[in-house]
């Protein structure tokens, strides 16, 4: 059986350069429903003022939640599962619509760097913020965003780290991604098991440090150059997709095939249905998309 490794504090806390100013306060629970929930609660108990950038982290969340009312599903210690708050109004700034536009582009910007920055570098983003990773791209990350109508928003944020889903064929995991890399570039000397061999390189605590550097990095650009860095990790640009109207298990007479056009100066996702020449913008609250996997190849 995998020996079970709790995230180490101590060392996410020597990992993060003292410049960063996100994660400085972290709230680790070993096992807790909903990561979003807890933050949720901090906010109310103790108010946003102090809270920006403060972390809640869990080795096993039991009732995850992703976009649009999906589960998120993990075993225990193995995903990086936290929830960050954001309350720039502690720095005199309200958390106005705009920068929730280019926090929630921004994200999966910084888990595509944070993968790059521990030796993943096929990470892309499938829009608007989960990230797809490997040769034939599967998911590796999830983001989601619940603005409270005031002062502070709570981000959710889900990477599959050490979990070993070489034969998953939906998802993927860095180390799946990483032991692929290495039985390619030494064949004849197969590395042991990606669980042994990284669980020792504190893989969960750099990845969650490079992420609040990343993030950071990205919050204080404008939202225009923000939307330029996630254009640039598009998964999906000029490949075929599915939009769904309800969700991606139910057929809805309103969703239809689109070729994927790129982010516009809203950030919202532009297509043009396979049926029509017109161009379409998309809302990332009123639908969902799905790509046709042999089109990523």
């Amino acid at each position: 059986m995998r020996p079970v490794v709790p995230f180490d504090q101590t060392a996410f806390s020597r990992l993060l350069p003292s410049t960063c100013s996100l994660g400085r306060r972290l709230e680790y629970k070993q096992s807790t429903p909903s990561t979003m929930d807890v933050a949720r609660e901090l906010v109310g108990s103790e108010g946003a003022s102090t809270l920006h950038g403060a972390l809640v982290l869990t080795d096993d969340q039991t009732a995850g939640v992703g976009r649009r009312g999906r589960s998120w599903e993990s075993e225990a210690c193995c995903s990086l599962l936290f929830s960050l708050v954001w309350a720039p109004a502690a720095a005199g700034t309200p958390a106005v619509f705009p920068e929730l536009v280019r926090l929630n582009l921004a994200a999966p910007i910084a888990v595509v760097g944070a993968c790059a920055a521990v030796g993943v570098d096929s990470a892309l983003i499938k829009w608007p913020n989960d990230v797809w990773a490997g040769s034939t791209p599967r998911k590796l990350s999830g983001v989601i965003l619940d603005y409270n109508g005031g002062d502070s928003a709570v981000l959710g944020v889900g990477i599959n780290v050490l979990q070993d889903m070489s034969a998953h064929p939906a998802a993927t995991s860095l180390t799946t991604l990483l032991s692929d890399r290495a039985l390619l570039t030494s064949p004849l000397s197969p590395p042991p098991s990606p669980m042994v061999v990284y669980e020792s390189t504190l893989l969960r605590e750099r990845v969650l440090s490079c992420f609040c550097v990343e993030l950071e990095r990205l919050m204080r650009m404008d939202t225009s150059a923000v939307i330029a860095e996630h254009s640039r990790h598009d998964l999906l640009k000029g490949k075929t997709i599915r939009v769904h109207h309800k969700t991606r298990d139910e057929d809805d007479p309103r969703d239809y095939d689109a070729i994927a056009l790129g982010l516009g100066d809203d950030g919202a996702l532009k297509v043009r249905p396979v049926a029509s020449a017109s161009v379409v913008s998309l809302c990332a609250e009123e639908i969902s998309i799905t790509p046709y996997l042999n089109s990523l190849k």
